[in-house]
């Protein structure tokens, strides 16, 4: 079976300029971000110092990771990684099925991260706490937890190819 490749057609016009660019995804994004820097020169200086998560590319090397069956549980598939990992892992994913209508919210309590991270609640527990305090993770109600900004960051910088 042949692959199927897409092209991406993109045409901007801002004021007096105009951008019109196809090709792959992956070619298409830079063009676009360049055209952008140039034409809303504190866009570049704003895009270096404000963060916005790649869950894109996040996704992709969580997947090595963790997968979300057909009825939404979240799982990790590889044990071996330290709790305070595997609990991001899991919150992102969870953060990523709310985002795509697959989970009502975002939040998970302590008993389903443990269970899906396979480690003992005391362990997740302890974890949560720490985690809270480097502001990694909030709690969003009774019991409920989430993964907040700083923890997307940090859960991205931990997994990027050369450090995985």
């Amino acid at each position: 079976m042949a692959e199927v490749q897409s092209t991406l057609k993109v045409q901007i016009d801002f004021g007096n300029t105009h951008f019109e660019s196809s090709g792959s995804v992956e070619e298409i994004i830079p063009q676009i971000l360049q055209y952008v820097s140039r034409i809303i020169p504190t866009y570049d200086l704003a895009s270096r110092l404000i963060y916005l998560p790649n869950l894109a590319g996040l996704a992709d090397r969580v997947s090595e990771f963790a997968k979300m069956t057909s009825d939404n549980q979240l799982l990790l598939t590889k044990h071996d990684l330290p709790a305070d990992k595997s609990i991001s892992i899991v919150l992102f994913m969870a953060h990523l099925a709310s985002k795509f209508a697959k989970r009502p919210n975002d939040s998970l309590n302590a008993e389903e991260i443990a269970a899906a991270v396979k480690k003992a609640p005391k362990t997740i527990r302890n974890t949560i706490v720490n985690m809270q305090k480097a502001g990694l993770i909030e709690r969003t109600d009774r019991g409920n937890y989430r993964i907040t900004q700083r923890g997307l960051m940090e859960l991205e910088n931990s997994l990027r190819p050369d450090e995985i």
